[in-house]
């Protein structure tokens, strides 16, 4: 077995070899280091490294084992984290100079609990400053790009997770969606990523852990490796409130995933407050529903397009962000991403009208996302409106495709992600194909609140009917 078939195992696969010292912790992670240091340099997914960290703990776990000490759970799997989020002795730099040379001091929860199994929380993966915008790319590291042709964005905010994910820089990557950031690139990068239920897994560390949109998510190659990901970061945690609705009960898979589709009652909506779909988009989508309803599933049918008031909503979104970076402006703001100071930037628009505005467009969302569960389990849309944008896509540019002008990029492109960010409703996407052009599509899955279990049986249903798992980018050769 050569270090490139290391690298393109999954988790789930890895774990009974390592374990057993039939492949060593320091033999996968030097696989893992060696990969990067080659092909990274085309894709810009990797902020921060540690390569004799890395080495360090993966030969600390090898000794362990070869004491007779018991492996855990996640025994020597190499795990990244998105630079928004802790990781003990790695950089946390937010994509952004002001805090240029922070290193963080200890594990956020999620990353501790992994840790505590015996991953090793190894790399940092691309975000854009502060994680305001669904594309990636940041001052301190430049422009990350799609591993499926380089002239494309990989998506944003998690854009680094999603190549990571993507190229084989190992089978786990911790994310975080704020209105699609784990989704969006999880689509555009042609994996698999979730974004659970608000407090599913703990989020201490937000400044506003009672009103973030923000929730910590996974992105894998494989849906069994998500639901190992997902099952050891969950579970009540005192710092975070929403937790304290969640358990630690662990995500169990059906044996036969096709077989569990039978009696499953599902939505499906191609439009929401936009009119355009790329017809690659709705033909993988449409394509993958018939297979789930060829296996047993049932399409009830639409009750009428859903209209969310996202803009309005976002402006608890952009208060999170002024709360916690706004002070920055005044010395960083000249080295700041053009989009992200204008993010930060208050105005005359921040007034008490509104924040009720805003507050009744959350509430509303959160009732037409629980509408859509009326005769149905779950519903389903596209990821994204459109496969990957060009490289060049600015944040505040109206999506524009084939020279036809399509609206906002908000409103255009990813309509789909925002609102279970508002209303905390759990959400993910899984490849349904490829458009002419080589690009991963994505199709997301949207259920009631702590509904995970059911999502992840249908995305593992859809990854036995519509396999994805040897489909690897050019760039990943």
């Amino acid at each position: 077995m050569n270090d490139d078939d290391l690298c393109r195992m999954t988790a789930t696969a890895l774990l009974p070899k390592l374990k057993s010292g039939a492949i060593k912790s320091a033999t996968l992670m030097r696989a893992v280091l060696d990969r990067i240091e080659k092909l990274d340099v085309q894709t810009n997914g990797i902020a921060h490294l540690d390569p004799d960290a890395a080495m360090a703990q993966a030969e600390a776990l090898d000794s362990a084992l070869a004491k007779g000490e018991a492996p855990g759970v996640l025994h020597g799997i190499p795990v990244t984290a998105k630079d928004l989020l802790k990781v003990k002795g790695l950089p946390v730099e937010m994509g952004s100079h002001a805090f240029k040379g922070m290193v963080a001091d200890d594990d956020a929860e999620a990353i501790a609990r992994l840790r505590r199994k015996g991953a090793i929380p190894f790399a940092k993966t691309s975000t854009p400053e502060f994680g305001h915008k669904v594309l990636t790319d940041c001052p301190t590291n430049g422009i990350s790009r799609n591993p499926w042709n380089l002239e494309r964005s990989c998506g944003g905010s998690s854009g680094g997770a999603g190549i990571a994910t993507a190229m084989g820089f190992g089978p786990l990557h911790v994310s975080s969606d704020g209105a699609g950031s784990g989704r969006i690139p999880a689509s555009a990068c042609g994996v698999t990523g979730i974004k659970p239920t608000w407090g599913a897994i703990p989020h201490e560390t937000t400044t506003d852990v009672f009103g973030s949109f923000t929730c910590i998510g996974v992105m894998a190659r494989s849906v069994a490796d998500l639901v190992l990901g997902l099952n050891e970061m969950k579970g009540p945690d005192r710092r975070d409130p929403w937790s304290f609705g969640g358990h630690s009960d662990p995500v169990t898979m059906a044996g036969d995933p096709i077989a569990a589709l039978k009696g499953l009652k599902l939505r499906v909506i191609m439009r929401t407050v936009n009119e355009w779909v790329d017809p690659e988009v709705e033909s993988a989508v449409h394509n993958a529903v018939a297979a789930l309803g060829d296996a047993g599933a049932t399409d009830v049918g639409v009750i009428e397009d859903p209209v969310y008031d996202n803009a309005n909503a976002l402006v608890y979104m952009r208060a999170y962000q002024y709360a916690r970076f706004g002070h920055l402006l005044e010395e960083f703001g000249d080295r700041m991403d053009r989009t992200a100071r204008m993010s930060l930037t208050p105005g005359p628009q921040h007034t008490y009208d509104i924040l009720a505005k805003a507050m009744k467009a959350r509430t509303d969302i959160f009732h037409e996302v629980e509408r859509q569960f009326d005769g149905a389990d779950v519903y389903i849309t596209p990821t994204i409106a459109t496969p990957s944008l060009p490289i060049g896509q600015q944040q505040d540019d109206p999506l524009v495709v084939d020279g036809v002008e399509h609206g906002p990029l908000r409103e255009a492109w990813y309509p789909y992600t925002v609102p279970q960010n508002a209303s905390g409703h759990p959400a993910m996407s899984v490849p349904v194909g490829m458009s002419s052009g080589g690009i991963p599509i994505g199709m997301q899955i949207v259920g009631p609140w702590h509904s995970e279990a059911r999502l992840l049986a249908i995305a593992a249903a859809v990854e036995a009917l519509m396999p994805w798992a040897d489909r690897w980018p050019p760039t990943a050769a």
